[in-house]
This record gives structure tokens, sequence and C-alpha cells, in this order.
């Protein structure tokens, strides 16, 4: 065999290879956002990396320093649903009105259990007057 043909054989693998992984980590990391309703609907296979946004429900933020768990709840126009986060407790936690929550809905426990969280604030990027 010709090192031309071995050379285009390799060329061939490499390029299947890098298209691959390219389908691949695209399609895990993306994901629609569902309301609160469809994320409770969810049976367990379909209901890892799911991700749901609401407003923080006024009064209902916990946080344990001792565990560094964060308990909350959020609602959306088609319900509201308790959070459950362990982690280091988010920098905008206080200012928040909107969190972004991507986990899955734990339906015997009733709770969201979150392992990432994110935290909007508006306020702090409105312009002021």
């Amino acid at each position: 065999m010709s090192s031309t043909v071995k050379f285009l054989i390799g060329g061939v693998v490499v390029a299947v290879v890098i298209g691959v992984l390219i389908a691949t980590s695209f399609s895990g990391s993306t994901s629609d956002y569902i309301t609160i309703v469809q994320a409770k609907g969810l049976d367990a296979d379909q209901a890892r990396n799911s991700r749901v946004a609401g407003e923080i429900v006024p009064n209902s933020v916990d946080w344990s320093t001792r565990e560094l768990h964060l308990t909350f709840e959020i609602e959306d126009e088609t319900g509201v649903m308790p959070i459950s986060y362990y982690g280091p407790q988010p920098d905008m936690l206080v200012d928040a009105v909107e969190a972004v929550v991507i986990g899955k809905y734990d339906p015997a426990g009733g709770v969201f259990e979150a392992e990432e969280l994110m935290m909007k604030c508006p306020s702090k990027y409105e312009e002021q007057q």
C-alpha cells in the first residue's frame, strides 16, 4: 500500500472522529427550557438535565451554611416547585428575582434536585433613570 493511500485513509479516520466528537458534544449540552408542570411530568429517564426557569417565591429561600444546602421555591405560569441545591451560595442570591435550575425532578420527594443554579437579577442591568 502506498504512503499516499495510507495518508488519505488516516485523514478520513481523523475527520470522522472529529465530526463524531463535535456532534456528541453539542447534543448533550443544549436543552430547551421547560415549564414546571412539564418538569413534574417527566419520567426518570427524561428528567435528567432538565432546565427550568422561574421567579423566586418571596420568603421561600433557606440557606444552610453548615451543609451548603440551599432550598427555595420557583414559580411560573404553570405552578410552583420546591428546589434543592447543594453547593456554594450564589453571589446574587439576595438580589435575585429569577432562577434557572438544571437538574431533575424527584417525584417521590416532590423536589427538583438542582445540579446547576444561575440567578438572574435584572435590576443590576437596567438603565438608571
